[in-house]
Formats: structure tokens, sequence, C-alpha cells
């Protein structure tokens, strides 16, 4: 019998708890290293799936070792108090390793010229970071549940309780650490106190491990179930006498029952376990593979921010919570386990099924998920949005792996041998899942073939499960035969993999690739071609191409014997292009970092040709010019050559990955391969920041430039974007002796405060200074109160997106208009361009060219506000100052 005592009851409580906590503490380690990694290699798909591989290799071969070795131990719980200890040790020593590896990585980068060892290095080097603490990880699992497992006939359900609780510990880890701890006490002390709980979890066990009484665990004789003897004695099909005669002599001795063939007793179980064992694997592959297409999908109609996988990901981990839990009280039904899985596999089959059709209609045809309210009720539609899509599935499939365990009771010898083998071949499937699904599926087959090929991969397992011949069984294959026919007759249907604005201008779309980072389409409209990741964050159109391609002309002008150019992103390729302009005369090497690859093609087969023009400027074919595809922030950490400009291109601070190109480090990278007196462009929204991101910003940069100034790019007030120049030495601008007097006073002959939006002002190397909006570095007390943005410290990443949702509910308005104009005003108080030391190889005149340029500012904003006193005299400021001698 069941010992159901209260000494028993308080020994499962308190294990239970430490498998809580321990889930809690691993997917903070997990959700934290993938991030830490992913700056230190690169945030390409492929170095995450190098870190990912790592992380589970580790979980599988910890599961498998340990899972063999502690069947022999007496005192289970000083075996996982050792493991747990030796997670804490070994995530303590992680800090020393990347420490190093950030010293010698820049080494190995520049001595390894193939794309292919420089991945196998990162794999190797990841493998020494993560392996050991995923070790010791993966071998928990199978030493608690030979401490807490002491019946053959509790093995099912409290080895899926455990599961379950350890799920739910780390789903509640994956949430802090995805939404909050990062901001509160940056990654640093996230992952200390990940370290804390490990050790208090190792400190508790080795108390209980003080006290406890050797473990023996009491094997049971199991009843095999009924398909199997079917299964072994379908060759003379016996009568139902004749199959219960056989069921009590398994009983009594399982030894081979008489008028059986001389192999079955043997045979069959070896059958069956590999069967269980090749579920497990095929529950780890789908579940993973669904999460990656999951994930994928969500990022079509999300503002894909850090918080965004985050959402997903806990969506999923309490749907694997609750499918465990539901196992667990599945493993107290008597119904043949296989038959039991197969129901459960059609039904999450099916629900994976419907899955597209649940979304689109949720989401309005693939249209972006948005609120009217702030960041926390837009958190809560995501979460609503994700668990309606995908948790039936999620639960339902997430029950197949723990209600395994209730159909290894029947040929169990150890339950941590079980659990160790079991979560082996688990761990396995999940690794190929995500590999084979990000790298292969996407591409070859797109998110939605790739989600019905799953469904139909769990279908047909369902259906090969040998059940026998009796009515459930029968019923079953019928209700198997139905759902293939289903999946099948569904994955017929063409689902939109992409969409459209539908209140913007009619747009059509041209192609879309889904790769293995995200889905790229190119779209045409009345405002030109576009290109477009998933589906509604745009890189860029030839709309825009005077803008985009000012983004290379302003720091050509600033600096115009530039040699060596840098551009962090591509895009549609019309600002790197730029550079390669004749009039840029001594400009001899552009090279561009794109992390898309697909984002490339798109550039070449639709921004290269359009009416017979090149908006690219020969970038693809230009000998001058080389198009990498790389993650540009880990190129400038890794490479050892040199730049006159790098030019950081338009990067919305909200976005998944955008924050890191702010951060002090990456600063500091970027400083690291200036050239002497060269210039570092980073172009920021201010449509999209407001002033505590921009002044963040703003700080970081003076902590690692000696010197900063600010250009704006436009006059447009609510559009405009600023460029935070960081100069390699405080070395003034070079002087300029073009003389534009004649094309200033034709720009405005004529004109008056009416004419704002109609002026055609001369832009050349002298009159470039009406976008100088100040010494940023003489006004550095304006930001030294707020905080840096550290890799750390992740301010940008984790505040941007909580800002821009909560900016609507609370009247907080964009650092734009009047706000920005007053900056400027206060910059240029604090420090004249007639003093500006920036500017002394320039004439008197030309410095006042900033003077124009924020009178122009004002004019603007004054004619927006239907101000014409203003506006006039915001005007006759700029006029004076324009033309002034």
């Amino acid at each position: 019998m069941e010992d159901r005592s209260p000494a028993r009851n308080t020994e499962t409580g308190a294990a239970l708890g430490l498998v809580f906590l321990s889930g809690f503490a691993a997917l903070i380690y997990q959700v934290l290293w993938m991030k830490q990694i992913g700056l230190l290699f690169g945030n390409t798909s492929q170095a995450a799936s190098a870190t990912l591989t790592s992380f589970f290799a580790g979980l599988a071969i910890g599961s498998w070792v340990v899972g063999k070795r502690v069947s022999i131990s007496s005192n289970p719980m000083r075996t996982y108090a050792w493991l747990e200890a030796g997670i804490a040790i070994t995530a303590l020593l992680y800090f020393a390793i990347i420490l190093l590896y950030r010293s010698i990585y820049p080494a190995i980068h520049q001595s390894i010229g193939s794309s292919e060892w420089l991945l196998l290095i990162k794999f190797l080097l990841s493998l020494l970071l993560v392996f050991p603490p995923a070790f010791c990880m993966g071998g928990t699992i199978p030493v608690i549940g030979q401490y807490m497992v002491r019946k053959t006939h509790t093995f099912g359900s409290l080895s899926a309780l455990m599961y379950g609780i350890n799920t739910l510990g780390a789903a509640i880890g994956a949430a802090l650490a995805g939404f909050y701890l990062p901001l509160w006490l940056g990654f640093n002390l996230t992952c200390a106190l990940a370290i804390l709980v490990s050790a208090f979890i190792a400190v508790v066990a080795y108390r209980i491990s003080c006290n406890a009484s050797p473990v023996v665990f009491q094997a049971t004789p199991e009843k095999p179930p009924e398909a199997e003897i079917q299964a072994t004695t379908a060759s003379h099909a016996p009568s139902r006498q004749e199959r219960r005669r056989l069921e009590r002599e398994q009983l009594r001795g399982n030894q081979a029952p008489a008028g059986a063939p001389a192999s079955a007793a043997t045979q069959a179980p070896d059958k069956t376990s590999r069967i269980i064992l090749a579920l497990c694997f095929l529950s780890g592959f789908g579940i993973l593979a669904l999460e990656v297409i999951w994930t994928r999908l969500f990022t079509q109609v999300l503002e894909n921010s850090v918080y965004t996988f985050s959402a997903i990901l806990l969506v999923v981990l309490v749907s694997l919570a609750i499918g465990a839990l539901i196992s667990s009280r599945l493993s107290r039904l008597t119904t043949q386990p296989l038959i039991i899985l197969s129901y459960l596999m059609l039904i999450g089959a099916g629900s994976v099924t419907a899955t597209p059709f649940i979304f689109l209609k949720l989401t309005h045809g693939m249209q972006l998920v948005s609120s009217a309210g702030n960041w926390s009720t837009y958190i809560l539609l995501i979460l609503g949005t994700a668990a309606a899509t995908i948790a039936p599935a999620a639960i339902l499939l997430g029950t197949v792996f723990p209600y395994l365990m209730k159909a290894e009771e029947g040929y169990l010898k150890s339950p941590g041998l079980s659990l160790g083998r079991l979560a082996t071949a688990n761990t396995i499937g999940a690794i190929l899942g995500a590999l084979l699904c990000g790298f292969l599926l996407l591409d070859w087959l797109g998110m939605w073939r790739s989600m019905q090929l799953v469904a139909w991969t769990y279908t047909v397992a369902a259906l090969i499960i040998p059940l026998g011949w009796n009515k459930k069984s029968i019923v079953t294959k019928m209700l198997g035969f139905g759902t293939l026919l289903t999946v099948l007759a569904f994955s017929k249907k063409n689902f939109p993999v992409v969409s459209t604005d539908p209140h913007a201008a009619k747009e059509t779309v041209l192609e879309v690739w889904e790769g293995s980072d995200c889905t790229v389409s190119v779209t045409d409209s009345r405002y030109g071609l576009a290109i477009k990741i998933n589906s509604h964050y745009s890189l860029g159109s030839t709309g825009s191409y005077m803008q985009e391609k000012f983004q290379a002309d302003l720091p050509l002008m600033i600096k115009p014997d530039a040699e060596d150019i840098f551009f962090l992103g591509v895009g549609t390729g019309i600002t790197a292009g730029s550079a390669l302009d004749p009039k840029h005369q001594h400009v001899k090497r552009v090279v561009a970092c794109e992390l898309v690859p697909e984002v490339i093609t798109a550039a070449k087969k639709y921004m290269t040709n359009i009416s017979g023009f090149d908006t690219t400027g020969g970038l693809f074919d230009d000998p001058r010019a080389t198009v990498l595809v790389e993650d540009g922030r880990h190129y400038l950490m890794a490479t050892h050559e040199k730049f006159d400009i790098i030019n950081a291109d338009l990067f919305v601070p909200f976005r998944s990955g955008a924050g890191s190109l702010y951060t002090k480090e990456h600063f500091e990278s970027c400083k690291d391969r200036l050239k002497p007196g060269g210039l570092f462009v980073q172009w920021l929204p201010l449509y999209q920041l407001t002033e505590n991101e921009f002044s963040i910003i703003s700080n970081t940069m003076l902590g690692v430039f000696g010197q900063v100034s600010m250009w704006r790019h436009n006059f447009q007030p609510g559009d405009e974007v600023v460029a935070l120049i960081g100069h390699r030495y405080s070395t003034p601008l070079p002087a300029c002796h073009i003389d534009s007097r004649a094309d200033k006073l034709h720009a405005i002959s004529g004109k008056d405060h009416n004419d704002l939006q109609r002026l055609n002002l001369p832009l050349d190397p002298q009159t470039i200074l009406l976008f100088y909006c100040g010494n940023v570095s003489a006004a550095k007390s304006l930001f030294e109160d707020f905080p840096v943005n550290t890799d750390n410290h992740p301010v940008i990443e984790y505040l941007a997106p909580r800002t821009y949702r909560n900016q609507a509910s609370t009247g907080t308005t964009w650092f734009v208009g009047a706000p920005f104009a007053k900056l400027v005003g206060q910059i240029l108080d604090q420090c004249p361009p007639a003093q500006d030391p920036l500017l002394e190889r320039r004439t008197a005149a030309n410095r006042n060219l900033p003077v124009a340029g924020y009178a122009f500012q004002r004019a603007r904003i004054h004619e927006i506000q239907r101000d014409p006193a203003a506006t006039r005299q915001a005007w006759q400021e700029f006029v004076s100052a324009w033309t002034a001698e």
C-alpha cells in the first residue's frame, strides 16, 4: 500500500518545494545566459542555436549519466544536494569564464577566416560555459525522483507531479527574468540571485539528507499493458479466457506464458520500452519545434520587444506545467497507458491543426495586436492572445512526456534510471526539434507548413503505436485516421504569411522570404517599394530615398576626407550606397553589416533596378563595397579593422536586441574601431523616444567619447531624427572654403514665413552647419543625472517598450517639437556657436548657421501650432543668421 503517513507527506512536500525552486533558478540561468552569450558571439540564429545546443546537451548527458548512477544510491537526497551545489559553483565560474572570453574572443575571431570553423569554435566555447551547470541540472530530476518514488505504482503520478511543479517554477523564473529582474537588478545581480537560490536548495537538501533514512525502492510486479499482451500473442489469436490466464501468469513471475512464443516475455517488454523512448523523443522534438514556430508566428503581430519572447515562453511553460499536472491525475486511471497516449497525441495534433484559424481570427488576419491601455494592459493582451492560440495544443501535447512515465511503470527497475533514460530521449528530441525547425523547416516549408508537419508527425505516431485489436483500440485507430485526413485536408489551405496595414496606403506584397530569423517581404504602394520585417517593421522605402541618402551624406559633409566607412545595418541599401556617390571622392572602402540575409536578397532583387535606376548606388557591385551577413555589434567588437566613420542606422529602441546597440560596451567597441579623428554616428528616432530615454543614451555616449555633438536630420516637427556623433578626439571640424553666399541668398529670395515648407536650402560641407544642434559635451550637466545604459543593466531595452506603450495612456509625449527645440536652445546657450571649440576653424559667418537652424526649427513648430506672429519672428531670426557675413 502507498505510504500516506504525515512524515511521508512532509518529505514529499519538502522535495516538491526544492523541485519548484530548482526549476525557478534554471530558467533564470537559461534566459540570462542566452542573452549574455548572444552579446558576445553575436545575435545570430546560428550563435543562439550553438548556445542552446550546448545547454540541452548538458541536460541530456546529465540526465543519462546521473540517472544510471543514482539507482544504487542509498541517500539520493545527499546526491541532490551536491548537484545543486555544483550548479551554484559552476554558475559562479561562468562569470570568470565569460570575462576571459571577452578578452580572448576578438583574437580568435580575427584568426579564423571560415564561418563554419568560427561557428564550431562558438559551439565549443559555449559548451565550456554552460555544459557544466547544465549537466548538474539534468541530473537533478532523476535523483529527486529516486528519492520520492518508493513503489512502482506511484512512479507515473509522482514523476508527472514533480515534472509539473518543476515546470511551474521554471515559468515563474522565466517571467521574472524576462520582465522585471534585469531592469531592477541588472544581469549580474539576477544571476547572483539564481546562484543564491541554488545554494539555498543545496543547503536544505543536505540538511534533509542528514536525517533521511536509507531509501529503498520496492519494485512491485506490474501488469504489462494489454496491448503488449495482445501484440505478443497475436500469432495464435487467444480467446478471452486465454488472455486472462496469460495476465495471471505474467503477474506471478513475469515468466513466458504457456502457449506463447518462447521470446515473447523478453522481446515484447523491450519493444514497448523502445516505443516509450521513441515517444519521449517525439514529445521533445514536437514541443520545441512548435515553440520556435509559435514565437515566429507572434513576431508577425507584436511590437517585437524583449518582452515578446518572454511572453510566449511563459505561456508555453505554464501550459506544459498544466499538462504535467493533468498527467499526474491521468496516471491514476487503469486504462491502457498507450491508448490514453494515443488520444492525447491525436487531440493535440487536432489542436495544432486548428491553431492557424484561431490565430487569424484573434489577430484579424495577422494585424498588429495593439491596445489603447498602458504597458500592463498590453502585456495582458499579449498573454491572453497567446494563451487562446497555443495553450490548448501546448497543454494537450504537454501531457505526453509526463504521462509516458505511467507507461514506464510496467518496466520500472529504478526510478532514477527510468527518469534519466526518458529525460535524455526527450532532451535529444528537443535539441533536434529546435535546430531542424529553426534552420530547415522554416526555410523550406514556412511556419504554417512546418506546423502542419508537426501535427502530421504526432498523428502518424499515434496510428503506428501497437494497441492490439480490441474495441477501444479500433476506436482509437479510427479517430487517428480521421485526424490524419483532417490534417492532410487543411495542409492544402494557403494561409497568409504576412499582412499589410489596412489603414495605410494600399499595399501589394511582391515577394516574401521566410528565413530562420524572421519573415522578410517587399511591398509596393504609392509611396514606393519598401522592405519589411515581420509584416509591420519597415526598414525603409524608395519613397524616402532622399531622407535615407542624407544619413550617409551628412557625416561625409562633416568629415569630407573620410576613406573607410562602416555601416551598421543595410536595410534598403540606399544609405550605405550613398557613400559611393562620386561627390564623396575620398571614399575608398565601404563595409556594411546586415543581420538578416533575406534583407540583402530583397535589396539586391528589388532596389537595384527601379525603372533602370539603382537606388543602392552600386552597393552590391562596386569593388569598394563589402556587404556582410553579420551582427554589426559583434563584428565591431571582434574585428581589428579601423574606420574613419561608423554609421549606425536608425534602430527603433523598443525592438528586441536594439537596446544592446545603445550600451556603453558597444560604444566603446565603436570608439576602438575608429581611426584618429574618426566619427561614430548614432541616429536616433526622436518620435519613438521620450526625453528620459534620449538623455540616458546621451549620458552613455558622453561617458565613452571625449566629444559628442548633435545634428538634426530634418526640420519636420513630430518626425525629428537626430544624430549623436561621438568624436574619437576633441579636434575641431575641418575648415571649409566653399563660398555659398549666392546660393543662400537665392534660396530665400522673394520668400517669407509662409514658404517654410517650400524652401530649397543648399547643402554642402559649409551649409551643413544649419543642421548642427550644438556641443553636447559642453552641456553634459543636462544629462549627468540620468543612468548609463550597459550590457549588465540594459535600461533602454527594458524601459523603451514600457514607455512606448505607456505614453498614450499617461500623456507622456515623444521627444519631438517644442521639447526637443527647448533642449537645442539650452545646449546653444551653454555653448554658443561663436565659442564652440568644435567650430573654431570655421568663419564667423559659418558659425551663425547653427543659430539659423535653431530659428528655422522654431519657425516650423510655430507654423504647425498656427501661431503666425511667432512664426514670423522666428523666420526673421532665421534670415538674419542665414545671411550674416
